[in-house]
C-alpha cells in the first residue's frame, strides 16, 4: 500500500542519513560551507594548552632522556584531557549520534588553513610577499620571513596538502573504523604535532612521542591516500620519475611520503630545505613544474580532493543501500 511504501522510504532515508557514511557526508558539508571563527574552536584551546605545558615541563638545560620522558607524559596528560572528557559526554548523552557527529565536526577542521593559504596565495598574486608570508606563519611553525615566491608558494601547497591528510582523509577512515573518539584523538595528535614540532631544536627530545604515535596512526591514511594519488599520476603525462624515499631525522617520513605522492599526482615541485626557529632543515625534493606557477590550481586540486572523499561516502551510501538487510 502507499502509506507503507512511504513508512518503508523514511526509515530507509533515516537509516542512511544516520549511518556513519551519511554522518560524515553531513558533518564535511558543515564544515566547508557553515564558518566557525577559530577563537572559538576547540583545537584553539588545545594548542593554547600544550603551549603552556610544554613551557612548563620542556626545559632545554635537562637532559635529552629527562626531556622524552617530560614529552611523553605530556603527550599522555593531553589526549586524557581530550579524549576522556569526550568519552563520558559521548556515552553518557541520549543523543550519541548528535554527539559523535559534533565530534567529527570538530576532527574535521580546516577552515583556518584553507583561509590563510587562500589569502597567502591572492597577496602573493599581487607582489605583496610580506603580506603573504605574515598569513603562512600563522598556520606553520616554519620560519616563513625570508621566503622567496618560489618559497611561498611551495609552503602554501604543502600546508594544503598535509590538511587533505590530516584534517580530512585520516578522521574520515578513522571514524568509519573506530568512531567520533578514533577520528578525535588521530587528529589530536596532528595537532600537537603542529604545536610540537621535532623539526625545532627545542622539541627535538620533546616531541619525540608525539611524532612516533603520529607516525603509526596515520601510516594507515597515509599509504591508501599516497597509493590513490600514485595510481591517479600514472595516467597523467610527463609526470616526473618517484625517487627512493629517504628517511628524514626531524621531518615524518609519513608526511613526505604523502608529499611526494601528492608531487606525482599535480607535477608541482615539492619538498626541498625549510628553515624552523633559525636552523635550515634539509629535505628531500620532488620534481615538477615550478610551484609558484601551478599555485592558481592549489585551490582546485583541494577541492578536487574533497569531492574524492565525497565521492566514496556516496559510494558506501549506495553499497549501503545495495546491500542493506
Amino acid at each position: 500500500m502507499p502509506w507503507q511504501y512511504d513508512g518503508m522510504t523514511v526509515e530507509l532515508f533515516k537509516e542512511l542519513l544516520f549511518s556513519p557514511f551519511g554522518l560524515a557526508l553531513l558533518a564535511l558539508l558543515a564544515e566547508r560551507w557553515f564558518p566557525w571563527p577559530e577563537q572559538w574552536h576547540p583545537f584553539a584551546v588545545l594548542r593554547l594548552m600544550a603551549a603552556y605545558m610544554s613551557g612548563k615541563v620542556n626545559k632545554p638545560d635537562r637532559p635529552s632522556s629527562q626531556q622524552k620522558i617530560a614529552g611523553f607524559l605530556a603527550l599522555l596528560t593531553m589526549l586524557l584531557l581530550v579524549l576522556l572528557p569526550a568519552a563520558i559526554v559521548f556515552a553518557g548523552a541520549e543523543v550519541s549520534l548528535a554527539i559523535g557527529w559534533l565530534i567529527l565536526l570538530v576532527s574535521l577542521r580546516q577552515q583556518t588553513v584553507r583561509q590563510a593559504t587562500h589569502l597567502s596565495e591572492q597577496h602573493l598574486s599581487k607582489g605583496r610577499k610580506n603580506a603573504a608570508r605574515a598569513w603562512l606563519t600563522r598556520v606553520t611553525w616554519r620560519d616563513c620571513d625570508l621566503l622567496s615566491e618560489h618559497g611561498i608558494a611551495k609552503t602554501s601547497i604543502e600546508l594544503r596538502a598535509t590538511s587533505i591528510l590530516e584534517s580530512r582523509f585520516a578522521p574520515l577512515l578513522f571514524w568509519c573504523l573506530g568512531g567520533p573518539l578514533a577520528a578525535l584523538g588521530v587528529r589530536v595528535l596532528a595537532e600537537l604535532k603542529e604545536v610540537w614540532p621535532t623539526a625545532q631544536a627545542r622539541y627535538r627530545n620533546f616531541g619525540q612521542a608525539t611524532g612516533w604515535l603520529y607516525a603509526i596512526t596515520h601510516f594507515l591514511p597515509s599509504f591508501v591516500l599516497s597509493l590513490f594519488a600514485r595510481t591517479v599520476g600514472l595516467f597523467r603525462r610527463n609526470t616526473p620519475k618517484i625517487e627512493s624515499l629517504k628517511r628524514n631525522p626531524v621531518f615524518p617520513i609519513i608526511l613526505l611520503s604523502w608529499l611526494q605522492s601528492f608531487s606525482y599526482c599535480h607535477k608541482v615541485t615539492l619538498g626541498g630545505p625549510i628553515q624552523a626557529a633559525g636552523i635550515r632543515i634539509s629535505r628531500q625534493r620532488f620534481g615538477g613544474r615550478p610551484a609558484e606557477l601551478l599555485l592558481p590550481y592549489a585551490a582546485h586540486w583541494q577541492r578536487l580532493w574533497q569531492g574524492f572523499f565525497i565521492a566514496c561516502l556516496l559510494i558506501g551510501l549506495f553499497t549501503l543501500f545495495i546491500y542493506r538487510p
